[in-house]
């Protein structure tokens, strides 16, 4: 399950910088690549589900969900973001997805991103 691994992950990271704190409100800011598939209402309601595990009930969870797109370098000289791809649930889960050079059509290309997950910002009071 790719999806509870990156919740996992990143509930992981907070733990890491707030453990041992006492804490009412947490804001945080989430970029997901959109080759990972996974949905904005999962990942902030099992998130928030972890962190009031660690925290308390009582705790106010605001998570915003940022979703980058893959971007790729290719042979043909084309830098940059593509628009037109496809991943499935089961092809994310497998680290799969189609998608070709916006320029030549090429398969075979750098991906540059869009697959990363990255919690850009932790606010706690």
């Amino acid at each position: 399950m790719h999806d509870a691994a990156v919740v996992q992950g990143i509930a992981g990271a907070v733990l890491g910088k707030l453990r041992g704190r006492k804490i009412k409100e947490l804001k945080l800011v989430v970029a997901v690549g959109a080759l990972r598939h996974i949905h904005d209402d999962d990942l902030v309601f099992w998130l928030t589900e972890m962190l009031r595990k660690e925290f308390g009930e009582g705790l106010e969870v605001k998570v915003s969900v940022e979703t980058v797109r893959p971007s790729i370098k290719c042979g043909c000289g084309f830098k940059g973001a593509v628009k037109n791809f496809t991943v499935t649930h089961d092809m994310a889960h497998l680290g799969l997805w189609e998608m070709g050079c916006p320029k030549c059509g090429c398969k075979e290309f750098e991906l540059l991103g869009g697959n990363d997950v990255l919690l850009k910002k932790i606010e706690a009071k």
